[in-house]
Formats: structure tokens, C-alpha cells, sequence
């Protein structure tokens, strides 16, 4: 189900993609919804959870025109490193003001079996979605959740990024993570370079300032990548953490609104109530950049 492209197109592809998230990243405070022709969620999962249960996501998309529209999707697999289809294979239709709930997506519009998880970008967008009007806009946001308890779901909605993208010198930063007796957190980071692998940085403090853990990894083009802090060696404890991130310095582009796509990534923490004994609550958290990527993008 991956999407492949030959590499000779990859300047367009830059273009298609650079440009949408370019438009997202003008958009509104990370924890709010918003109305744009394009969207991305940094991490969807249809994967096997303890006990026999199963981890899936829903979607739930609303066209606000009065308008039907033309709804492409692309799903960039984790941990792999990804070729940017822009033709938008995957496509469905909205009726003008419909609301549309597609439950475990990966495996009803994606078609996938196996266990896998990742990042999704979906657009209206008429100048990658031939026949779409002008001024054709969504609004969407995803839930993933855990099927397997008789008493209910547990799982956390994460809407469409806002200002969270980073393609600077600069950190970004993440609070409210806990990783204690009680709650566990994961640290995710999203490459949004479609060209090459991106190095970022990470450094985990606690509430007095201290450094409990520091290192690098290597995300994959156009992919997705989530660590538990305790593999990252963050020892548990009661007070709060906060995460540091930012881009290696040999991959930073200077001036990165001066080219049509520079290396760039957001990331978040995953943190559940439940280590192993909680309600299984679940609380997701965007980092927020020092220095946010925008280009000057009007909606």
C-alpha cells in the first residue's frame, strides 16, 4: 500500500507538498481545529494492543462549503523512508456541509491488514485536486483509540497540526509530559523532508531544570518515528518533564522561506494515564517551535 514515485519527480513533489504544509503552518494554535485546504496528522495506528485488544483510528471530516468536494489522501508509513505520491491516489467525495465519520481508516479507505502506523496528509486543495473549486476548505481531526474493554474506548483525538512545524536553528519545546509510576509518555517526531533523512536532537529536563536524558535520532523521509521515554532512559518519577528538540545543525537550511521545501518536523508526546493500572486516558501534545515556520502564507 505504500505510495511510490520515481525519484526524477521529486521537485514537484516538493512543490505539491511543501506548499500544503505551507499552508497549515499559518494556521491556528496547535490545541484548536481549523478550516484549510489541507491537513496533517502526524500519527495514525492500526496495531495490536495487550490482551487481544486492537488500536485503531477514526477520521471525522465535514466539508463546510456549499460545494461537493473531492478529498485526496496520501498515508506515510513509519519508521520507512517514504516516496511523496502526489497524485493523491486515495480519493473520496464530500457532499456540500457533510459530515463523514470513517471509522478505523487504515483499514476501510487504506485497506490495511497488518499491524502499521504512521503520518497522513489529506487535501481539497484545487490545485492538487483537479475540478475542486476555488476556496475549498476542510475540517478534520482523528481519534486513536483502544477497542478492547467492555466498558468503553480509551484512546486521544489529535487534530490537524497548527503552528508547530519547525524548520529553524531554533528548539521546540513540549510540556506536560509525565513519566512516573502512574503515567507513561511517548516521544513522536515527524519528518516533513521528502528528500532525505533528518537528524534531530532531543533533550528531556525536569521541573528543576535538570537534564534527565539527551541524544539524536534519525527520522526517515516523510515518515514518523515514536519512542516510550523509558527507552530513551528517562527514569521515572512523580514531577513534571519537559522535552527539548531541534534539528541538527548540518541540516538546517539558512533562510528556509527561500526555497520551495527546507528540512523540516514537528513533534509531540503521547502521554496515558495507566502504567499498567489507570483509566487508560490519553492526552496528546504538540511541541511548540521557538521560531514557527512561516512564509507568509494567506488563507
Amino acid at each position: 500500500m505504500r505510495s511510490t514515485l520515481d525519484r526524477s519527480s521529486s521537485a514537484r513533489i516538493v512543490t505539491v507538498f511543501g506548499l500544503a504544509l505551507l499552508a497549515l503552518s499559518a494556521a491556528t494554535p496547535s490545541s484548536a481545529q481549523e478550516i484549510a485546504h489541507s491537513q496533517f496528522f502526524p500519527i495514525l495506528a492500526r496495531t495490536a494492543g495487550a490482551g487481544g485488544t486492537q488500536w485503531v483510528t477514526d477520521m471525522t471530516i465535514h466539508n463546510p462549503t456549499d460545494s461537493a468536494l473531492v478529498v485526496g489522501v496520501v498515508f506515510l508509513e513509519a519508521d520507512v523512508a517514504n516516496v511523496f505520491n502526489p497524485a493523491f491516489p486515495n480519493r473520496f467525495t464530500l457532499a456540500p456541509r457533510e459530515t463523514r465519520l470513517i471509522k478505523d481508516v487504515l483499514n476501510t479507505l487504506l485497506g490495511f491488514e497488518t499491524d502499521i502506523k504512521g503520518a497522513m496528509l489529506v487535501t481539497v486543495d484545487p490545485a492538487r485536486i483537479s475540478g475542486n473549486p476555488e476556496g475549498a476548505e476542510i475540517l478534520a481531526t482523528t481519534r486513536t483509540y483502544n477497542t478492547g474493554n467492555p466498558a468503553g474506548t480509551f484512546g486521544q483525538t489529535v487534530p490537524a497540526l497548527g503552528r508547530t512545524i519547525n524548520a529553524a536553528a531554533t528548539t521546540s519545546i513540549v510540556t506536560g509530559v509525565i513519566n512516573s509510576t502512574r503515567f507513561r509518555s511517548n516521544l513522536g517526531v515527524a519528518s516533513l523532508s521528502l528528500i532525505a533523512a533528518i537528524r534531530v536532537h532531543y533533550k528531556v529536563i525536569d521541573g528543576a531544570g535538570d537534564t534527565v536524558s539527551q541524544g539524536m535520532k534519525t527520522i526517515q523521509p516523510a515518515s514518523v518515528s515514536q519512542w516510550s521515554l523509558q527507552s530513551l532512559g528517562v527514569p521515572k518519577s512523580d514531577g513534571p518533564l519537559s522535552i527539548e528538540l531541534w534539528l541538527d545543525p548540518g541540516d538546517v537550511i539558512p533562510n528556509p522561506c527561500s526555497i520551495n521545501f527546507p528540512n523540516m518536523f514537528i513533534a509531540y508526546v503521547s502521554k496515558v494515564d495507566g502504567n499498567p493500572d489507570g483509566t487508560g486516558d490519553a492526552e496528546f501534545i504538540y511541541a511548540a517551535p521557538n521560531d514557527p515556520y512561516d512564509c507568509g502564507y494567506q488563507r
